[in-house]
């Protein structure tokens, strides 16, 4: 588990209880805060030397341990070899996390081997602590013919199983030989061993690291200053544990340190089973920037068992210029008061002045009433002068009002500015808000709400004016009224207001103010409405015209609304705007004279632009209508025989749909007869011009358009063709 700490042991020759000495192997890719090159170095370099010092005495027991097993091997007694970490030769105390893969023993060869294909065999016994001694690994050797050496290599190496190993105990190993010769095996001599997987605090997580503040900045870590963390006191410290710090994002808090440097590595002072106090280098904690961290550390013991990851409390660190003069909270809707459900269903937001000595990591979290909202809001690298907080879900704002308030709730609403978990402020501002209905929602909350349409106000349906047709209305229907049938809801009382809207326009006629004395105004009962043809039209023609009514009472700011019906409407006629004479203005040309025509005696008419009323391929009909009449208001009398008809395709070549001109010719059969045919109105006539469509269902015309003419020189009518100008 803890790879980044190894532990190797020497024994001292004074006799004294051996200490482990930790070689940091530190990563070059840190992946938490680490220390600097020349202290990693110089840690390193100590270490290093301490090691040596320690390999040396080491080399020097282990020749003397080799020369005394040659020894007793010559005096006929073999000892069993201990091939697994002994971290205290003098205790015989074992490395803890080699022994979760076995206890790794040896046998070494002894001198007067077997006949040929006679077998001998090697059993290893184990005392676990509880003073009997077991056999846990057996092997038989026979050595072939004509072999001089049994096959196995040897020193033969054999496996105590895991499960044969106490937790934490002294433990007795040694072998027996069942020679080829003799009835009674030959013992080896025990060897003493003490077997420890216990880590400090027997496998559970270590109680987090304790510090005088939750956050670190200028104040209370300064450069070149140390940061005191207290370690809290466990029961089973023993004198030689080790303790690792590191320092790690909240973010990414590991399972385990592997691959991370620690910030602080040594003893676990005396007494540890209270609480002690190290002291952490603060510029490495300060190397680590403005973070929101934790500190995790792991404790080792003599037998380098390493403890489980330690728990941890987040702690911030916000270094340099802190967030300063915050400003209330704006909730520009709420202004006048008070915010209503409108402002809801607009969608509600706090702003929030910028602050001084913001950074790109900071946060705004923000308070409605009692609940913080759910998600914080980041200022971002390049913040504005006021950060948006939209107030969501917008279903808080109504769980703050609450269910039976009534009227104007004073509500506070607050923020923090939030620095890698540390909060600054709040600070704060109170307003109204009035979510009051006419009548209360059914469940509580609405899951819908803002969503005004109440489930106690039923779908109404539209009839045309002759009952024919329901939720429908046709060309048939047209310039007629319609009717409007609602059901009375069960919670109707006096003063209960009433108002009806087409396709979003109220109907101002239509309006029903409730009255428990009106045989008609009953729960339950069905209410018909009309509806004046002028709002249908207005309204326009759809497959799913929306029509609703809506609920209000006096003294009550918010209205209800009822589930709406959608109506197919195809009752409105398009109506097509006039042609024009684009050579004519009526204000400055009252009466048209000769200099209007064309040099060749025609007359332009312009058909609009038609796009959204028509389209391509549609067919309209123009017709130009010369008559007699000297004034606009005289009858109309056509003059026979001189009537310009055509047929045109929108969107063909010379017809487009954003609008053409028709030349009304020849001269001598359309425009000519409005000069012979008026000479009792002194040659002065009329000209109507108007075009019409047939969409199937009628024909649509458009608005006629008349000009007086007056196509005529002193004594005669207009000479065509036009001479050239001189």
């Amino acid at each position: 588990m803890l790879n980044s700490l190894k532990a190797s042991a020497a024994a001292q020759s004074d006799g004294k209880r051996c200490v482990v000495s930790a070689v940091i192997d530190l990563p070059e890719n840190l992946v938490a805060v680490g220390v600097s090159m020349a202290e990693r170095c110089q840690w390193e370099s100590d270490s290093m030397a301490n090691a040596d010092i320690k390999k040396k005495r080491r080399e020097a027991h282990s020749a003397y341990l080799r020369m005394r097993t040659e020894h007793r091997a010559g005096l006929g007694d073999k000892f069993i070899i201990i091939d697994t970490e002994i971290v205290d030769i003098r205790t015989g105390l074992l490395n803890g996390p080699s022994l979760k893969n076995g206890l790794k023993v040896s046998i070494p060869l002894w001198d007067n081997l077997p006949p040929p294909n006679t077998p001998e065999t090697i059993e290893v016994l184990f005392d676990r602590g509880n003073g009997r001694f077991e056999v846990v690994a057996d092997h038989v050797f026979v050595r072939a013919t004509g072999e001089d050496e049994f096959p196995e290599t040897f020193p033969y190496q054999m496996l105590i199983r895991p499960e044969y190993l106490p937790q934490n105990s002294p433990c007795r190993v040694r072998f027996d030989h069942h020679a080829y010769n003799a009835s009674v095996p030959d013992p080896s001599p025990i060897t003493p061993l003490i077997c420890d997987q216990v880590p400090p605090y027997k496998h559970d997580p270590p109680a987090e690291l304790r510090f005088a503040s939750p956050y670190l900045d200028d104040t209370n870590l300064a450069p070149g200053s140390k940061l005191t963390a207290t370690i809290p006191g466990y029961d089973d410290w023993q004198a030689t544990d080790r303790i690792a710090v590191y320092l790690v994002d909240a973010a990414h808090i590991p399972d385990d340190p592997t691959g991370l440097t620690p910030i602080y590595f040594g003893n676990v002072p005396s007494p540890g089973i209270t609480d002690t106090s190290i002291e952490i280098d603060g510029d490495l904690v300060r190397a680590f920037g403005d973070a929101e961290c934790v500190f995790i550390y792991v404790l080792m013991d003599e037998a380098t068992n390493p403890s489980a990851l330690s728990l941890w409390r987040k702690i911030s660190l916000t270094f340099g210029l802190l967030p300063t003069n915050l400003q209330p909270p704006q909730v520009p809707q709420a202004d006048p008061g008070p915010l209503v459900l409108e402002h809801a269903q607009a969608g509600v937001s706090v702003w929030i002045p910028m602050y001084d000595d913001p950074k790109s990591y900071d946060y705004i979290r923000l308070k409605w009433g009692n609940t913080t909202l759910d998600d914080d809001v980041p200022v971002g690298p390049n913040p504005l002068d006021k950060i948006e907080v939209p107030v969501e879900p917008t279903l808080l704002m109504l769980w703050e009002y609450g269910e039976n308030t009534t009227g104007d709730k004073a509500t506070n609403v607050s923020y923090h500015v939030v620095r890698k978990g540390r909060l600054f402020g709040p600070e704060d501002t109170d307003i109204d808000v009035n979510f009051e209905v006419p009548i209360p929602w059914i469940p509580w909350p609405s899951p819908d709400w803002p969503n005004p349409v109440h489930p106690s106000l039923e779908e109404g349906v539209v009839t045309n004016w002759d009952d024919s047709r329901t939720n429908q209305l046709t060309r048939a229907d047209k310039d007629k009224d319609a009717k409007f049938t609602f059901t009375w809801y069960a919670e109707a009382v006096d003063g209960h207001i009433i108002d009806f809207f087409w396709n979003g326009t109220r109907v101002v006629e239509a309006q029903i103010t409730f009255d428990d004395t009106n045989p008609e105004h009953v729960p339950g009962q069905d209410q018909t409405v009309d509806i004046p043809w002028i709002y249908i039209k207005d309204g326009g023609n759809g497959l799913k015209v929306p029509v609703h009514y809506q609920l209000s009472a006096t003294g009550i700011e918010n209205d209800l609304e009822s589930t709406p019906t959608e109506v197919n409407v195809n009752a409105i006629a398009v109506e097509l705007p006039p042609a024009s004479f684009p050579t004519i203005d009526p204000v400055t040309t009252p009466y048209p004279g000769c200099r209007v025509l064309d040099d060749d005696g025609a007359l332009r008419v312009d058909i609009p632009d038609l796009t959204g009323v028509l389209k391509d391929g549609d067919e309209i009909k123009f017709v130009f209508t010369p008559m007699r009449g000297e004034y606009l208001s005289d009858p109309e009398d056509p003059i026979v025989g001189a009537q310009f008809e055509r047929d045109y395709v929108l969107g063909a070549t010379g017809t487009p749909l954003t609008g053409f001109t028709i030349r009304v010719e020849p001269y001598t059969t359309y425009i000519l007869p409005l000069y012979n045919e008026t000479a009792a109105t002194g040659r002065r006539g009329r000209a109507k011009i108007q075009y019409s469509h047939d969409d199937g269902s009628e024909i649509l015309d458009s608005t006629p358009f008349t000009t007086i003419t007056a196509f005529h020189r002193p004594n005669e009518p207009c000479e065509i063709p036009r001479p050239p100008t001189p």
